[in-house]
């Protein structure tokens, strides 16, 4: 029977080596991850981020696929998914990917900063500034008071980095008012 994604140590190994900055060993992690519960978006998920940090970024949209195949609302391989597209110049596509993870987890603010930082470079101010003021405000909220769903959810980035992330975007929007 596969474990569950809360008690595969892999993913918590792998957590730890990708806050590290050791892709490798993290890439090694996750793929042990997926061994264990190939049916896990999240070890899917995780694995393709390692696979980014490696510029290996077909590898990882194919890795960011097969965690929608099997979780189809599953936000953070949305939001990672329209990071490769990003990367890779591959806008519209992007745009379509951090749109569906919003609508798959509307209180993930990563997927809400990735969609600001995309309509900022394609020069739509105005919904830039609303993705970026949504995603401050989740971000500190989480940071603050992080709801059930957002304990369970195994994002594109540990814990640790995600709240200074989210401390350092307060503190941009307190200043910019």
């Amino acid at each position: 029977m596969p474990q569950r994604q809360q008690e595969n140590p892999y993913l918590i190994e792998g957590e730890k080596l990708l806050e590290s900055g050791d892709w490798e060993a993290a890439e090694q992690a996750f793929r042990k991850a997926v061994e264990a519960d190939e049916k896990s978006p999240a070890a899917h998920s995780k694995m393709g981020v390692a696979l980014v940090h490696q510029r290996r970024l077909q590898e990882a949209e194919e890795e960011f696929a097969r965690a929608l195949t099997l979780d189809p609302r599953y936000a953070p391989a949305w939001s990672n998914l329209g990071n490769v597209y990003r990367e890779s110049g591959r806008l519209e596509h992007a745009l379509e990917a951090y749109k569906k993870a919003v609508d798959a987890d509307p209180d993930y603010w990563i997927a809400h900063q990735n969609l600001g930082g995309l309509y900022k470079k394609m020069g739509r101010t105005s919904e830039a500034i609303a993705s970026l003021r949504r995603a401050t405000k989740l971000s500190v909220r989480g940071a603050l008071r992080p709801s059930a769903q957002e304990r369970r959810r195994p994002g594109c980035m540990g814990g640790a980095t995600a709240a200074a992330i989210a401390l350092v975007i307060a503190a941009l929007y307190l200043l910019r008012g």
